[in-house]
């Protein structure tokens, strides 16, 4: 189904058309899919753009629109993201919150720094940083389709679209079919008289609101009536839904026939994903970072802390650490030849800190950033943490 307002239609006298697709439209076609494969990998925002300017070729922009709102059905989009968006913006926004950021070296420091501190690299933290809004979700797969099944496809879509807004159906047919009357008695009563070799199916059902449920048992009816050799349909539309009275339309099988029809199925890939039971929140390890656990947990910073209450933690300025681990970390630093940040990471992660950087700063060091991150050297400001 097509937005309404991508509607295609001329009225006349009382009667409604709808301006079908056909051969004049297949290079725009053509075009419209070879924009969509080249786009594969880039972000919904990028081909939303290069769209954009195919609407410039002289072509009516809601056909344009109308072919791109079938080929993104057979579309999938993911959100890219290293770490979860919203917690990539919040530390971004609280570590550039002390300091003035005006160029665009001053942004991949900010950057740098929190890459560090979330474990992940630059670009993936920029990457990260909009991911869930929906122009920076990337297209992962795109079902290609030829020229000729997706102008079928749009001309079936704008038939559905319009006939959503009927409130009587008529339809003549050659033969008998039931599958026909079970689709009509779907949409509202439905009556049916044969004459001869002819059948007649009245279907009527009130305007309502419910546009997008009709929609799917029209598709389903028009499906079923194009593998007809002989048909004709006659509606009372209500297009738009506010019009004061009903236009008339008209479809046959050889003015419409030969130019609709459902598109091809995808068939898409779905794969086995285990399902592990995930635990309960709770605080974990001796080493506790209450900023990040707070936006782990979904909770305040007071809440982390009051829950950490008589677990003998202290407080060396963010982070909590047990006196015992505190020991082992002092010691793991005192012994460390080595006072490059990368050298330093390794160190604190074998004695189990989740997050190095915070706790460096927390002890009192500070570190002197370089271009190459691995490479900044770490300094000691005070003696001790506590």
């Amino acid at each position: 189904m097509l937005p309404p307002e991508l509607l295609r239609v001329r009225r006349r006298s009382g009667r409604i058309n709808l301006q079908l697709a056909r051969d004049e439209a297949l290079s725009l076609a053509k075009t419209l899919i070879l924009v969509y494969e080249e786009h594969i990998g880039l972000t919904r925002g990028e081909l939303r753009e290069a769209l954009g300017s195919c609407e410039e070729l002289g072509f009516d922009y809601k056909l344009v629109r109308g072919l791109s709102v079938v080929l993104e059905e057979r579309c999938d989009f993911l959100s890219r993201a290293s770490v979860d968006p919203v917690k990539a913006r919040k530390a971004v926004f609280e570590e550039a919150g002390g300091r003035v950021v005006a160029t665009e070296e001053e942004r991949n420091r900010v950057l740098s720094t929190v890459a560090f501190r979330l474990g992940v690299s630059v670009h993936e933290l920029d990457r990260s940083l909009y991911a869930d809004l929906d122009d920076e979700q990337e297209l992962a797969e795109f079902f290609v389709i030829e020229p000729t099944d997706l102008l079928k496809g749009y001309n079936l879509a704008s038939t559905v679209t319009l006939l959503a807004h009927a409130g009587h159906v008529e339809l003549t047919y050659r033969g008998r079919d039931e599958g026909l009357v079970e689709n009509g008695e779907k949409l509202g009563s439905c009556d049916v008289s044969a004459s001869g070799s002819l059948s007649k199916m009245v279907v009527e059902w009130k305007p309502t609101n419910l546009i997008a449920y009709k929609a799917v048992n029209l598709e389903s009816l028009l499906d079923r009536i194009l593998s007809h050799s002989w048909w004709r349909l006659t509606a009372q539309v209500w297009f738009p839904s506010k019009a004061k009275k009903p236009y008339v339309f008209e479809a046959t099988h050889e003015d419409a026939g030969e130019v609709m029809g459902s598109l091809p199925i995808v068939e898409r890939r779905v794969a086995d994903v285990p399902i592990v039971p995930e635990p309960l929140p709770g605080i974990r390890g001796e080493i506790v970072d209450v900023a990040e656990e707070a936006l782990r947990l979904g909770v305040t910073e007071a809440e982390v802390m009051r829950r950490l209450e008589g677990r003998g933690l202290v407080d060396i300025g963010g982070v909590l650490i047990s006196r015992g681990k505190l020991d082992e970390v002092e010691e793991a630093l005192r012994d460390a030849r080595d006072m490059r940040l990368g050298a330093l990471i390794a160190v604190l992660r074998r004695v189990g800190a989740r997050n190095p950087v915070s706790l460096l700063e927390a002890m009192g060091y500070s570190i002197d950033w370089a271009p190459d991150r691995k490479q900044s050297v770490v300094y000691r400001l005070r003696k001790k943490a506590v």
